[in-house]
């Protein structure tokens, strides 16, 4: 038995504005999977349907999710919304559902933690699961994921395991980017290219895990906003120019790592200024390199949101819209 309303007859449904749910995951920034989660656990967001039984959202169904989101951004748990959004109780006390979602992910970081030092794969990812699959990933990146490989990071400067640690952590997270994030029968959003850029000399082993750790979070958030993702890893600045023409790409990311020079940082300014494609210089480093900044941006998705093909083919027909007066 399905558990959404039974479907509309055509004629009900015609006259009102009603969104599929890969429009609404961009639109909200909730993904397909989670809207499913939420609408079969809870009870939240419950969609039309058509005859042949496919999703269709409303404008309260919208409404609903920017609700839920702005619930979960103060810190409550999604097992928690449904009452919120039903009742008076709009007037709980912020600090008392802080404080408990704040444990929450406190609570899920030491778990993690501790997974990762037994090398224990299913309960590493039996938290990222469930994670993941009921909160926005903005949300699971900011509350868990980038507290937890600071942590990790801080933790493992003084291991003797500490590459050993960090090796199986990036084969177990590498293996999340090519099946759990990109959702089957939904087209990318865009081509990208990922480089961490290296000296010849040698850096430091804290400042390549950094780099590292960036990088993991980094693929499994464009593989959350369904990038199609070109890992070149490691590369001296003198193969970025090699790159240009020989790649059909959306976008170029750049990882710098920690001890560019100066005229390592001009090389590398001269090199993304040639590049056919938008270029974006990110990571934990990148702030160092202000000769750098003009190919800085604020996020990841707002950088995918501005070379996606979608996106550039929605801003061309806006602007012929306006130029015939639409």
């Amino acid at each position: 038995m399905k558990e959404d309303q039974p479907s509309m007859p055509d004629a009900e449904y015609r006259d009102e504005v009603l969104l599929p749910i890969g429009e609404v995951s961009s639109i909200t920034g909730v993904n397909a999977v989670t809207l499913r989660a939420w609408q079969r656990r809870f009870g939240l967001v419950i969609p039309e349907r058509t005859p042949k039984g496919h999703r269709l959202y409303t404008a309260e169904n919208i409404k609903e999710i920017h609700e839920i989101n702005a619930w979960l951004a103060k810190g409550v748990a999604i097992s928690k919304v449904k009452p919120l959004l039903l009742s008076a109780a709009k007037s709980l006390p912020l600090e008392a559902t802080q404080t408990e979602v704040t444990d929450i992910w406190t609570e899920q970081i030491a778990a993690l933690t501790a997974a990762l030092l037994a090398f224990n794969q299913h309960k590493l990812h039996q938290i990222l699961d469930e994670a993941i699959g009921l909160y926005p990933f903005h949300l699971v990146k900011d509350k868990l994921l980038n507290p937890w490989l600071s942590h990790i990071d801080s933790l493992l400067v003084e291991r003797l395991d500490a590459e050993l640690v960090t090796a199986w952590l990036k084969s177990e997270l590498l293996s999340r980017t090519g099946g759990r994030f990109v959702l089957a029968g939904q087209a990318h959003t865009a081509r990208v290219v990922v480089i961490t850029l290296c000296r010849n000399t040698q850096l430091s082993a804290n400042a390549i895990r950094t780099n590292t750790l960036f990088s993991l979070i980094l693929l499994l958030e464009l593989a959350a906003l369904r990038v199609s993702v070109i890992d070149l890893g490691e590369q001296v600045i003198g193969n970025l120019a090699l790159l240009n023409g020989r790649l059909k790409v959306d976008a170029l990311l750049v990882i710098p790592d920690a001890s560019h020079s100066g005229s390592e940082q001009a090389e590398i300014l001269d090199t993304l200024k040639q590049m056919a494609f938008p270029c974006c210089v990110i990571g934990p480093f990148a702030p160092m390199y202000t000769s750098l900044s003009t190919f800085a941006m604020p996020t990841v998705a707002a950088l995918i949101d501005s070379v996606s093909p979608k996106s550039q083919a929605s801003t061309r027909h806006q602007t012929v819209n306006l130029q015939q007066g639409v």
